[in-house]
């Protein structure tokens, strides 16, 4: 197949029209209709950007993959099996002495190059590995330019930045290790987190889950203050549709603050308190609205919220909890039991507005 026709194969394997591939490529509709016709070529720079829209590797746009060489690569899969970051002695070096000749014999194949990356990396924390530092870091480089140069997928790319640093902190090349993280977006984890990652793959799990908790901390500001800003917003809009509106941004906010404390044993002041105060508006809204069901599973909700926040606050041994790590405490954002109890009292009053609940409210 011509390299137009691959265009045209991945396009619509991808669901795209070609004003939409142009768009994600930055040139014309026309140029796009050339290409697929064999009217024209792209660019030598164009190659990439094409593998990255379509999601393929830039060999495969290229048809530089043949088949005996995907009947190879399927059998490699089957023999390393399943691999995440990290490996044991033993299996780093198995996969290592598995995928290893492939990539000599296929230096543009980023998924070989990244296992070939990990599994180095992990015998050089083992300190198995027979090569000078020299020699480390030049193998770990040159698998990692292979990923930045073809690979089309962005956790890959993004789990490369994390072993490559990782690569360079084992050979004491710390400038580098840090300068090579810092390329990593936001969106993938925080400095704090990939030091936790980092202890995790060094075995040292209670750094690892100090770290952890500390990266959680960190991110509780900014979803806070994402949450008061949109509560500020939805109360500027007036009127039954503004109260509605605001009842769905609410609902919305809840949801992202259950989501952000789903992942563990955690309870910080600041999730806590926005929990608890929105909940107790969200129960003067929905009674306002006379939505008598949700108003009051908001306020079960609330104290259940409030039993939580008593059991963890009395058991300072809870090691799971970041209501006890400094950085989090920020004054406890006036998160007290006689204020908590003031929310209660209040949405309790709320809830006599209907009378169907007086057997329920004795319950809570």
């Amino acid at each position: 197949m011509s390299i137009g026709q691959m265009i045209k194969l991945y396009r619509k394997e991808k669901g795209f029209t070609q004003n939409e591939l142009a768009e994600l490529i930055g040139v014309s509709s026309q140029a796009v209709s050339k290409w697929e016709t064999d009217a024209g070529m792209p660019d030598i720079s164009q190659i990439v950007p094409l593998a990255r829209a379509l999601e393929v590797s830039a060999d495969k746009l290229l048809g530089l993959v043949d088949s005996d060489t995907d009947e190879e690569l399927v059998r490699l899969r089957k023999d390393i099996g399943y691999h995440n970051i990290s490996f044991e002695e033993g299996e780093a070096t198995r996969i290592y002495n598995l995928a290893e000749p492939y990539f000599s014999a296929h230096p543009t194949n980023s998924e070989v190059a990244f296992i070939c990356l990990e599994s180095l990396t992990d015998l050089m924390a083992s300190g198995s590995v027979d090569k000078t530092d020299a020699q480390l870091v030049s193998e770990c480089e040159r698998y990692a330019n292979c990923v930045f140069r073809y690979e089309t997928d962005a956790d890959q790319i993004c789990k490369t930045y994390y072993v490559i640093s990782r690569a360079y902190r084992l050979l004491g090349e710390e400038e580098k290790a840090t300068k090579t993280l810092e390329k990593l977006p936001r969106v993938f984890g925080d400095k704090t987190y990939w030091e936790a990652e980092f202890a995790f793959a060094d075995k040292n799990m209670m750094l690892a889950l100090q770290k952890c908790k500390e990266s959680f901390a960190e991110k509780a500001r900014f979803v806070s203050r994402c949450i008061r800003l949109a509560r500020m917003i939805s109360e500027t809009q007036d009127g039954n549709n503004g109260l509605s509106y605001q009842v769905a941004l609410n609902e919305y906010m809840l949801n992202i603050i259950n989501a952000f404390l789903s992942g563990g044993d955690y309870m910080p002041f600041r999730q806590t308190y926005q929990k608890i105060s929105l909940l107790c508006q969200m129960v003067s809204q929905y009674t306002e609205l006379g939505n008598a069901n949700r108003a009051l599973d908001c306020a079960k909700q609330l104290v259940k919220a409030r039993d939580d926040f008593y059991k963890c606050h009395k058991d300072p041994s809870n090691k799971h909890c970041l209501l006890f790590i400094e950085c989090d405490r920020d004054g406890e954002w006036h998160l007290t039991p006689e204020i908590i109890d003031e929310y209660v009292s209040y949405v309790m009053d709320k809830l006599k507005t209907f009378p169907q609940f007086e057997k329920d409210l004795k319950l809570i």
